[in-house]
């Protein structure tokens, strides 16, 4: 290495090219955080277009989609894509996804969940499904913001009935508060989920309402329950392919007396 004297005292020269990687490791220690936090952000905004995506497909088979009156009655809907079964009838944390509930003033701020434990019906070797839950309790709101609860255990759940014909329509009775649907090979199906844990994801709504007022950032019980009370209206432009999917193929977010 290049070496020159001043007075009694020798310095090393320290190559240009030295000097640049220095520069460049300590950008790249400055900017991983924010890259980081680009990739989480993205992840979120695929998760509530997928879930948009799901619902457009719940629906785009007449004689294999939910009646007419059971989406009309639905108070809240929440969609879990790409459900992962991690064995046989029992996986862990399976999925996450995004739940909305019907308002004087639309559908409202959607809330990030999660689902884990239970069956799904699901075929071993981890295939993957994606989960549609209509609820249509008066108190879906107040429920489904509980931080977590079992389904078939707080809340009643029952595989959906399919069909728009007029016979589908009237065979089913509202016996249950909670219907569950499922496609893991092209076409959904009603499926019991009974025993399967309901949980919000905090961590998602936190980075998602970030920018929102203290008490709307779904960071706790009290302001999902906050989030899931209010129309969506100035919610982030990340969830908008969630809720204009709801607006077209559930219905009206507007709650009915």
């Amino acid at each position: 290495m290049p070496r020159f004297a001043t007075g009694s005292r020798r310095f090393l020269r320290v190559p240009s090219y030295v000097t640049a990687l220095v520069a460049l490791f300590a950008i790249g220690v400055r900017a991983t955080p924010a890259l980081a936090q680009d990739r989480e952000d993205d992840r979120l905004a695929k998760r509530a277009q997928r879930a948009g995506e799901v619902l457009a497909e719940l629906v785009s088979v007449p004689d294999r989609s939910p009646p007419k009156s059971l989406l009309a009655k639905a108070t809240c809907v929440a969609v879990v894509p790409h459900v992962i079964q991690a064995g046989l009838g029992f996986g862990g944390r399976v999925g996450y996804g995004l739940v909305s509930c019907r308002t004087p003033g639309g559908w409202s701020r959607p809330s990030f969940v999660g689902l884990k434990g239970g069956s799904f019906g699901l075929q071993i070797g981890g295939q993957a499904a994606d989960i549609v839950l209509v609820f249509v309790n008066r108190n879906a709101p107040a429920t489904t913001a509980s931080s977590s609860f079992d389904l078939g255990g707080e809340a009643s759940v029952a595989a959906g009935p399919l069909g728009r014909n007029a016979s589908a329509e009237t065979d089913y009775k509202l016996d249950a508060e909670i219907y569950s649907y499922s496609k893991s090979k092209g076409l959904f199906a009603g499926i019991k989920i009974a025993g399967t844990k309901w949980e919000i994801d905090y961590d998602a709504n936190r980075r998602m309402y970030a920018a929102a007022p203290e008490g709307m950032r779904g960071e706790d019980a009290k302001s999902v329950a906050r989030l899931l009370t209010t129309p969506a209206e100035g919610a982030p432009q990340a969830l908008a392919p969630f809720l204009t999917s709801l607006e077209q193929h559930v219905g009206a977010g507007v709650t009915r007396k």
